[in-house]
C-alpha cells in the first residue's frame, strides 16, 4: 500500500495542477467567469486533498514523530496560507481585477510547486509506511 498512497497523492497533485492551469489561463485571458469556475473546481478538489492529508496522513505522521514536528507544522501552515490566498483570488476575480488575480495566481502557483515537492519528495515516502490502511485517504481524494 506504500507505493499506492504515494502514487495516488502525486497523481492527484498533477490533476490539481491541470485545473489550476485552466484557472490561470482564463484569468490571463480576462475571462473572469471561466476563471472563477475553474478556481472553484480547483478549490473543491484541493480541499478534498488537504482534508485527506489532515485527516489521515498528518495524524499518522504525528503519532510517530510527535504533534510538534517541523514537517507537519510546515505543511499545515502551507494549507492555511493557500486557503487565505484563494479567498483573495476569488475576490479579485469577482471584482474583475485581472492584474491582481493573475499576480495572486502566480504567487499561489509557486507556493503550490514548493509545497507539492516537499510532500512528494519527503512527506509521502515518510508517512506511507506508517499508515495501516491508506484506502480511506486515497478514496477521499475522489470523493
Amino acid at each position: 500500500m506504500d507505493s499506492q498512497l504515494i502514487e495516488s497523492f502525486t497523481h492527484h497533485h498533477r490533476a490539481l495542477d491541470n485545473t489550476f492551469a485552466e484557472a490561470r489561463s482564463a484569468a490571463e485571458d480576462g475571462d473572469f467567469a471561466r476563471a472563477s469556475q475553474a478556481l472553484q473546481a480547483f478549490r473543491e478538489a484541493l480541499e478534498r486533498h488537504m482534508g485527506a492529508e489532515e485527516t489521515w496522513l498528518f495524524p499518522a505522521y504525528e503519532a510517530q514523530h510527535g504533534p510538534d514536528n517541523a514537517m507537519t507544522a510546515i505543511l499545515r501552515k502551507g494549507h492555511r496560507d493557500l486557503r487565505g490566498f484563494f479567498e483573495e483570488i476569488a475576490e479579485a476575480l469577482e471584482q474583475a481585477e485581472g492584474e491582481e488575480a493573475v499576480a495572486l495566481i502566480g504567487t499561489v502557483g509557486q507556493i503550490l510547486q514548493h509545497h507539492d515537492e516537499k510532500e512528494e519528495q519527503e512527506f509521502y515516502p515518510a508517512v506511507a509506511p506508517l499508515l495501516k490502511d491508506a484506502g480511506p485517504a486515497i478514496k477521499a481524494l475522489g470523493a
